[in-house]
C-alpha cells in the first residue's frame, strides 16, 4: 500500500512511519527541505519535498498515494497565532485539497484531546464529548486544533476525502524533542513547582500505541469517517508525572505549588510583554 506521512520528522510522525514500514507498506514521507531526514533514511522510507503551506508543492508527493497519514501541524504552543493558522488550520486545508485532487483512498487526520473543554477532560470525555468552542488569549494550539479537525470532517461530510480522525492525549515516547526536555528543564530550574495541589489527571498516551490505531484506523472500513481518543485507561496525576521526570533528571521533585489562578495571570501577563516585545521563543 502507498502511503503518505505528513510531519513525518516529526515526533508521532516517526512512530507512525515506524508501523507502517514493518507492515510492509510503501511510506513516503513530506518533508521541507531543511528537515532532519536521517531517520526517516535510516527506515528508507521514500521522501518528498514540499511543505503544506505551500500548495503547488503538493501534487507530486500525492501523486500515487492511497492513504495518507496528517500528522504535520505547528509544534508547540508559542508563536504568532498567524503561524498556528498558516501551518495548522490552512495547512490541513491544503493537505486535503492536495488528497482530495489526488483520489486517495483513505486520509487520517491527528487531531488531539485539546479539542474538549478542560472541565470535560478532568471529568473524563468520550468521542461524542462536545468540542470546545471558547478560546482563551493562551489557547492558540486547542484554537488551530479543533478548527483543523473541523475542516477535515467537513471534507469528509461534504465527499471530497474519506477521513477519520484520532485525538491523542499527552504522547510519551522516544525521539520526544519537545515536552519531555522541556518538563525536565523546568524541573531543574528555580521556577520548578507543582500546578494547582498536583492532583488532577493526566491523560497520557504511549506514541507506538498512537501510531497502531492510526494505522489500524486508516486501514479498517468500520473506521470510516469515525473519531478515536487514544489514551490509555489508568491516568497518573501530575504529581506522579512530575516526580518521575525529576527522578528521570536527578532532581528533587517540587517542593511548592502555585494555586491555579494565579499561574493563569502570571501566564497571560508574561506571554502579553513577551508578545509585545517580539520575542521569538516562549519566555
Amino acid at each position: 500500500m502507498q502511503t503518505l506521512v505528513t510531519g513525518a520528522t516529526g515526533f508521532l510522525g516517526s512512530h507512525i512511519a515506524d508501523r507502517l514500514i514493518e507492515r510492509g507498506d510503501s511510506v513516503r514521507a513530506l518533508v521541507r527541505p531543511m528537515s532532519d531526514t536521517s531517520y526517516l533514511k535510516s527506515l528508507d522510507a521514500e521522501l518528498a519535498v514540499g511543505d503544506i503551506t505551500e500548495p503547488d508543492s503538493l501534487p507530486e508527493a500525492f501523486a500515487g498515494v492511497e492513504v495518507v497519514y496528517h500528522a504535520a501541524a505547528h509544534v508547540g504552543d508559542w508563536g504568532p497565532w498567524s503561524d498556528f493558522k498558516r501551518i495548522t488550520v490552512e495547512g490541513t486545508r491544503n493537505v486535503l485539497r492536495a488528497a482530495a485532487k489526488a483520489g486517495v483512498e483513505r486520509f487520517l487526520h491527528i487531531s488531539s484531546d485539546a479539542v474538549y473543554r478542560y472541565r470535560d477532560l478532568a471529568k473524563g470525555v468520550d468521542e461524542t464529548t462536545h468540542l470546545e468552542t471558547y478560546f482563551g488569549p493562551l489557547d492558540y494550539y486547542r484554537r488551530a486544533k479543533t478548527a483543523a479537525e473541523k475542516i477535515a470532517r467537513r471534507a469528509h461530510e461534504r465527499g471530497r476525502v474519506p477521513v477519520t480522525i484520532a485525538r491523542p492525549a499527552l504522547i510519551l515516547g522516544e525521539r520526544d524533542a519537545a515536552m519531555l526536555p522541556g518538563l525536565i528543564a523546568f524541573l531543574k530550574s528555580s521556577t520548578a513547582a507543582y500546578m494547582g495541589n498536583g492532583r488532577n489527571q493526566l491523560p497520557c498516551v504511549y506514541a507506538g500505541d498512537v501510531a497502531d490505531l492510526c494505522v489500524r484506523a486508516a486501514t479498517t472500513a468500520e473506521a470510516l469517517g469515525e473519531t478515536y481518543n487514544a489514551v490509555n485507561e489508568e491516568h497518573v496525576t501530575q504529581r506522579d508525572f512530575f516526580d518521575a521526570a525529576s527522578e528521570i533528571a536527578g532532581v528533587d521533585p517540587p517542593r511548592r505549588s502555585i494555586p491555579l489562578r494565579v499561574l493563569y495571570a502570571i501566564a497571560v501577563a508574561t506571554e502579553a510583554a513577551a508578545r509585545l516585545r517580539g520575542w521569538s521563543h516562549h519566555p
